[in-house]
């Protein structure tokens, strides 16, 4: 592990790295993917650890091998990175341990990141705000609320990561890898499967109490269909089956529904 340097960079740099992450994927290509977004997220450091333009060519040149991981996860593989070129810089030496970690680091983020964010988190805040929308019915306003709920929970945990990450990686350098072995996004994903399912039954009691007509089966039918919905995604669940499953399931047995007629 390399020793932490003294001198430390200054938080006009990393947080320029961390704005300049937000570009990961403006370059992909086919043939090294995000190389380049990385390459450019990570130039402040060139410029601040560089005596000469021979240096920075060289170091440039290094962080243009294939890259590729999720681009919320990308800030934690940029603050480790910046910890340990800048120490390599303070022992004057040129090795590929920043690559090497690189290669190591992305494919277990990229994973990470799928999990939690496209699998978990999304899925969870859209159907959130999808049920303020139905719950508002006809009202303008209240239903605005919903997209804006969406977007405010989706984007504390994504800006949070992204700019904070580099900071994080940059503080714990290499030890950061403990800290997200001690992470269990199985955990979370399991309470999360339960609030969608929880969400998916209370929408179609929703849609069935504002689309039937006569108030008094309305409610009896609407409360019938809730509780038999919950039960079964409740039994689905205890069976493994997965909750993107059940979603897809359900629109498309709403789908059938609606086009039968019934809603």
């Amino acid at each position: 592990m390399v020793e932490k340097p003294t001198q430390r960079l200054k938080f006009g740099t990393l947080l320029a790295i961390a704005l300049r992450s937000f570009f990961l994927q403006a370059c992909w290509n086919f043939r090294r993917m995000q190389n380049l977004g990385f390459a450019f997220s990570i130039s402040p450091l060139i410029r601040a650890l560089s005596k000469n333009r021979e240096q920075e060519i060289h170091f440039l040149k290094r962080h243009l091998e294939f890259f590729n991981t999720h681009p919320y996860c990308v800030s934690i593989i940029l603050g480790v990175v910046c910890q340990v070129e800048e120490g390599l810089a303070r022992q004057n030496e040129h090795a590929d341990k920043a690559n090497r970690l690189k290669v190591g680091m992305m494919g277990p983020l990229a994973a990470l990141g799928d999990t939690v964010f496209w699998s978990m988190l999304k899925p969870a805040t859209a159907l959130l705000g999808v049920g303020i929308v139905f719950l508002a019915a006809s009202q303008i306003w209240p239903a605005i609320l919903g997209p804006i709920v969406f977007l405010v929970l989706f984007s504390i945990p994504h800006l949070g990561l992204q700019i904070g990450g580099v900071f994080s990686g940059y503080r714990r350098g290499i030890d950061i890898v403990k800290d997200l072995r001690r992470f269990n996004p199985q955990f979370i994903a399991r309470r999360l499967g339960v609030f969608i399912a929880v969400v998916l039954g209370g929408l179609l009691g929703i849609i069935t109490f504002q689309t039937s007509t006569v108030l008094v089966s309305a409610q009896l039918l609407g409360t019938g269909i809730l509780l038999a919905v919950l039960l079964v995604f409740f039994f689905a669940l205890r069976r493994g089956i997965g909750v993107s499953h059940l979603f897809y399931g359900t629109v498309l047995i709403a789908i059938g529904l609606a086009y039968a007629g019934v809603f």
